[in-house]
């Protein structure tokens, strides 16, 4: 925790003053189920905060709020849906596309527009499986699933009032990560889509109502944080069923336990379907938690190079809530590798060879990214003086002092 602190703040020679914010509470404990900006979704936990003073996110920087976040009930159950395949192909260019692996209640990503969407509703939206002209070979990132090979798919709403911009909001969930026979069976139930169901057809505020009668369980998209009013946004919710922090490419044979580790199938994937539904959006705000917090300063640099390459010029922030950028010399060197982060990084330009079973692999990738960010970009990061959840993992991970 001091190390990343320290480089925090260091990280701001690269842009100039105010353009990077690093913070960190005092006197803020996070136990296991904890994280401060917004609900952490994680399946059959019981979801709950603090009560300390967080801080809120405004264009251009961090304000510390005067709100405090209270304590979160229960998660909700899943909708009990029939189970159904939606089977759909097409040609794209020398890709083939497959729905195959959808959900019956799921709208296939490549063919779904944001503008055929109704206003106010969350949605499910299936990125369908890449490959190439030969009918054998997967794309690059092609093969968006769950660690336990069933479907994945992300939730997406527009604003309740259509809007004369277009501004995002892309949430990346959290929830642990594996990469052993150990850690993956304690973490298999993860390694499923989480049940987000009971949202669809829903609006932020009908959500926000449900938060306001269930003794402080919020969403973000229903609330108005520093200066940036989220109603107006258009909302991208990005599960987590990989335990790889969002960014694995890997099949993993564990003894007795097969879990695919592709996280970045996914994330490249709803990305995707992005770019393609805001050509050039005004505004764009990235946030997660825990191992959703973990990746967005890759993500980050994945949407600002796309945008760049358009020539257009978007204001993108990040606020990273407790990500966990833990990388001790044991698991560098005996099980990073499992994940295969290395196919994502070498496609941003980062010297992955170079880094791989370095213990300061983190501070990398940070500097990495904020040499190449605009001046006019925000990165927040929240983290804590004690955090139980780090700590755990540390040790596990082969972590010593």
């Amino acid at each position: 925790h001091e190390r990343l602190s320290s480089v925090c703040v260091g990280a701001r020679k690269h842009c100039n003053p105010g353009s990077v914010v690093c913070i960190r509470a005092v006197s803020a404990l996070r136990s296991s189920s904890q994280c401060s900006l917004y609900i952490r979704h994680t399946l059959f936990h019981t979801i709950r905060y603090d009560y300390f003073s967080y801080y809120s996110l405004s264009r251009g920087s961090i304000q510390k709020g005067e709100d405090t976040m209270k304590l979160l009930v229960s998660a909700f159950l899943a909708l009990a849906l029939n189970a159904a395949i939606m089977v759909t192909a097409k040609s794209e260019g020398s890709t083939i596309i497959s729905h195959e692996n959808c959900d019956a209640n799921a709208l296939p990503a490549e063919k779904t527009n944001i503008s055929t969407l109704d206003n106010g509703k969350f949605y499910k939206i299936c990125p369908g499986s890449h490959q190439l002209s030969d009918g054998k070979t997967f794309a690059t990132l092609g093969q968006p699933r769950c660690g336990d090979g069933s479907n994945f798919a992300f939730y997406a709403t527009r604003p309740e009032q259509t809007q004369k911009e277009d501004k995002i909001l892309i949430e990346f969930s959290g929830g642990g990560a594996c990469w052993d026979m150990g850690t993956c069976a304690m973490q298999s139930f993860m390694l499923k889509m989480p049940p987000f169901d009971f949202v669809l057809g829903m609006s932020c505020s009908d959500l926000g109502k449900i938060a306001d009668a269930s003794s402080g369980w919020d969403i973000l998209c229903a609330r108005t944080v520093g200066q940036i009013d989220f109603t107006e946004y258009n909302t991208v919710v990005v599960p987590y069923c990989t335990q790889d922090v969002h960014l694995g490419d890997a099949e993993a044979q564990y003894t007795g336990l097969n879990v695919r580790h592709v996280g970045a199938h996914n994330t490249h994937r709803t990305l995707q379907w992005v770019f393609d539904n805001f050509e050039n959006p005004a505004h764009i705000v990235l946030t997660g938690c825990s191992a959703g917090g973990t990746p967005l300063s890759v993500v980050y640099h994945m949407i600002n190079e796309h945008y760049k390459a358009k020539g257009h010029d978007v204001e993108v922030e990040v606020i990273a809530d407790s990500p966990v950028y833990l990388t001790p010399p044991n698991f560098m060197e005996n099980n990073f590798h499992n994940w295969n982060h290395e196919t994502v990084m070498k496609s941003i330009g980062f010297d992955f060879d170079t880094h791989k079973e370095d213990m300061h692999y983190a501070t990398a990738v940070l500097d990495y990214v904020l040499d190449k960010s605009d001046d006019n970009d925000g990165f927040g990061l929240f983290t804590h003086n004690v955090d139980g959840v780090s700590l755990l993992y540390y040790k596990t991970m082969g972590g010593e002092g």
